[in-house]
């Protein structure tokens, strides 16, 4: 047997005997002790040994999982036991508090792995909380949303007052039975102590863990990372290549107007996943079928978006901003910068800049940054219709509403930044296609041109069904749009991000498709193309644009004008 595998059967022993100390304790008059005691002692060290190893990842809720010993659990019994009066309430709250944020932050991490792929960093992300209760209560309910975390922070308080008054009743133990809990208690802090620094010399892998210490280090070390993160953000932020001299004029764009269309969760699981496939095949076939008798034309591709599984805005302020937006920590960061966005550089070109988000639905704070001529949110677009839940309003009023509250009235060219909803989770209902003179103020969407039920997030199977749906029926918005609107533009239709991961797992890029649209193919000409292939199909490469590089690339490759003999074009 091996030193480790000896020192863990000690160990073992010795906590062993903790517990029969504890179960032993006689019941006598003259010991003072009661059964209920021994009860609630072994009940509160069994729930903080369960909440010491509850994870942070909804895979690790395995039977294995709790099988550890948390080395915490009998150094807290030995440091209670020492202390009296005021000392010992102090590190009661100290103890029961910082067991709590640790669940806490660990049900951030589950939520935001579910919804993100990734932990939650509190310097980053604190935004989070807001933005997931605004999608929860719109998405589920408010009162729905509202009961199930009262439900839980009450839940949380339950446990915590238990454990607090659970520990109390260590100091109901007779002198000899507290003496001997100590030493037992110490002998399986030091043993396991010794055992765990002992594994990094042998091949012997124990069951212990310094799960606090461990966490500890580990927040620390993310903590220090995004620290160093935002002083690598301000160092970019300054490092601006289109602006004095080399800033842009966009004459290969000139009289056009220039508008991106961001297609909520249109990631490359929609075309390469098997249950999508199909779906996004037969939609490019048809696309591309539409656009070519609308006269129009499409080069197709990928871009690396920042973000996976939600976050829009991010994305959004990627392409306009030249710089990854990872954490909203960036954001906040950019929007106080004085970094010029892509459209303000359109607007210094002679174009008219317009944000349309029809999600705002609260003030607008990063407006100044974006500094824009015309931004029209869920009110400022007119909206007559019933909302779809989370979704403000159909694709098709949106589209509709830009046209005749934005380009029709325009008397230069438009540059626009457009984000469309339709696809968004929940992913029901969804809104029936109407014909494009009926949508008018959008009244007709009076709540029976919908379809679809309540989503069962139990039931994949559905809101892959939902995704997939929904998907299809804005790129075929889209398409209908530019077969009716299309002329005299160039169009950006671009995914924000990859879909959360109940859809299709996390994928292993976080590449959306893109296409560009225009009636002039000496436009398209112009982009790389190794990287966006004719056609509504993107190219079948595992290279990608980042996201971030778009606005340096519209700038470079459409500086020169269209009949420049001389033009550049990207390889």
């Amino acid at each position: 047997m091996s030193i480790a595998a000896g020192l863990f059967v000690l160990e073992l022993k010795s906590l062993a005997h903790c517990v029969t100390i504890l179960v032993n304790i006689p019941m006598n008059q003259d010991q003072s002790i009661s059964r209920s005691t021994i009860i609630v002692l072994l009940l509160t060290l069994a729930a903080f040994h369960l909440l010491l190893l509850f994870p942070g990842n909804v895979d690790d809720f395995t039977v294995a999982q709790f099988l550890w010993l948390p080395l915490e659990l009998p150094a807290a019994l030995v440091v209670l036991l020492l202390l009296r009066g005021v000392a010992f309430n102090a590190a009661r709250v100290l103890l029961v508090a910082a067991l709590a944020a640790l669940v806490l932050l660990r049900a951030a991490d589950i939520m935001s792995r579910v919804a993100f792929g990734r932990a939650f960093s509190p310097l980053a992300e604190w935004h989070l909380i807001s933005q997931g209760w605004s999608v929860a209560a719109k998405t589920i309910g408010k009162g729905e949303v509202t009961a199930f975390l009262g439900f839980g922070v009450l839940a949380m308080a339950i446990i915590s007052i238990a454990l607090y008054r659970g520990f109390g009743r260590l100091h109901q133990l007779p002198k000899t039975a507290r003496l001997r809990t100590v030493v037992t208690a110490g002998l399986v802090t030091v043993v396991a102590t010794i055992a765990l620094g002992s594994q990094q010399f042998t091949e012997a892998k124990l069951p212990i863990k310094a799960v606090g210490a461990q966490e500890l280090g580990k927040r620390i070390a993310d903590a220090h990372r995004s620290v160093l993160d935002q002083q690598e953000f301000v160092i970019a932020l300054e490092d601006d290549p289109l602006t004095g001299e080399a800033t842009p004029k966009f004459a290969g764009l000139k009289g056009l107007d220039v508008i991106v269309l961001f297609v909520e969760s249109y990631g490359r699981s929609f075309v390469d996943d098997p249950y999508f496939a199909p779906i996004a095949a037969k939609r490019f076939v048809e696309e591309d079928e539409r656009l070519r008798n609308a006269g129009l034309h499409v080069r197709s591709g990928y871009v690396d978006s920042p973000i996976r599984g939600g976050r829009s805005w991010l994305a959004q302020a990627t392409l306009s901003s030249g710089l990854s937006l990872t954490n909203h920590a960036r954001f906040d960061r950019l929007i106080t910068s004085e970094r010029v966005p892509l459209w303000s550089l359109f607007r210094n070109a002679g174009w008219q800049n317009t944000v349309l988000l029809p999600v705002a639905q609260a003030p607008w704070v990063e407006g100044a940054w974006y500094d824009v001529d015309q931004f029209l949110d869920s009110t400022g677009m007119q909206y007559k219709g019933k909302n779809f839940g989370y979704v403000t309003m159909p694709d098709q009023y949106t589209l509709s509403a830009f046209e005749r509250l934005v380009r029709e009235p325009a008397d230069k060219p438009v540059a626009g930044h457009i984000g469309l909803l339709g696809s968004h989770a929940p992913w029901t209902p969804l809104a029936k296609t109407v014909p494009w003179d009926d949508v008018g103020d959008g009244s007709i969407f009076d709540g029976t041109q919908r379809f679809g039920e309540p989503l069962d997030w139990s039931n994949r199977a559905q809101a892959q069904e939902q995704y997939g749906l929904s998907v299809d029926r804005t790129l075929a918005t889209v398409g209908e749009y530019l077969e009716r609107y299309g002329n005299d533009a160039l169009f950006i239709v671009v995914g924000d991000h990859q879909p959360a991961s109940i859809i299709a797992g996390w994928a292993p890029n976080a590449h959306v498709p893109i296409h560009f649209v225009s009636d002039n193919p000496a436009v398209l000409d112009r982009l790389p193309v190794s990287l966006f292939t004719p056609g509504m199909v993107p190219a079948e490469t595992e290279d990608a644009m980042p996201m971030a590089d778009m606005r340096e690339m519209l700038s470079t490759v459409y500086e020169r004008p269209l009949a420049s003999p001389d033009t550049l074009t990207l390889q």
